[in-house]
């Protein structure tokens, strides 16, 4: 039995270590930089508040972090937020959201959302920045709201955590990335 569980471990390790799959280490913000300080407090608030993000975190090769989208509607809305992406335990450069939306919506929000991305091919689409089109429905009231994507859909999965407001929606919107690297 020895013998087995020094192969399982071995093995193990092996996996966790090859290079096509990256998994999620522990990044650590630069004290000096705002945005890496407020996306640092929001991978914790993820991990806290939405259980079922610890896979995520565990298995995705890199994500990509806003600590806050505000988004208005009402009939017609907008969204704007800065984030960064992470590849391991390095950030890779600032990534900016826009949104625009239409349909039956009314209210303000600010939430907090993560992009896990399951491999490398999914995260370059993101960096590409193309025009997203997605369709959307919900209520956030105060605090109370946290969204997401059950399992990987394309390559990428999307979790989100209400930090205040109050909306209601059942709209479709174009969702457009920007995405800068860092300056070596």
């Amino acid at each position: 039995m020895n013998v087995l569980r020094l192969i399982t471990s071995g093995l193990a390790a092996w996996l966790l270590l090859w290079p096509g799959s990256t998994v999620m280490a522990d990044w650590e913000a630069d004290p000096d930089d705002r945005l890496q300080v407020r996306v640092a407090q929001a991978i914790d608030k993820v991990r806290s508040r939405v259980e079922r993000s610890a896979p995520y975190f565990e298995d995705a090769y890199a994500m990509a972090v806003w600590p806050g989208i505000t988004r208005v509607g009402f009939g017609f809305g907008a969204a704007y937020g800065k984030g960064i992406v992470i590849e391991g335990d390095d950030a890779l450069g600032t990534v900016s959201y826009w949104q625009g939306s239409s349909g039956i919506q009314a209210g303000a929000k600010n939430f907090t959302m993560i992009i896990f991305f399951k491999d490398k091919e999914s995260l370059e689409v993101l960096k590409q920045g193309k025009v997203q089109f997605t369709g959307q429905a919900g209520i956030d009231i105060a605090t109370a709201g946290v969204a997401g994507t059950p399992a990987y859909s394309a390559g990428v999965a999307i979790i989100t955590a209400t930090n205040i407001g109050l909306m209601a929606e059942l709209s479709a919107a174009f969702v457009k990335f920007n995405f800068k690297p860092y300056e070596n």
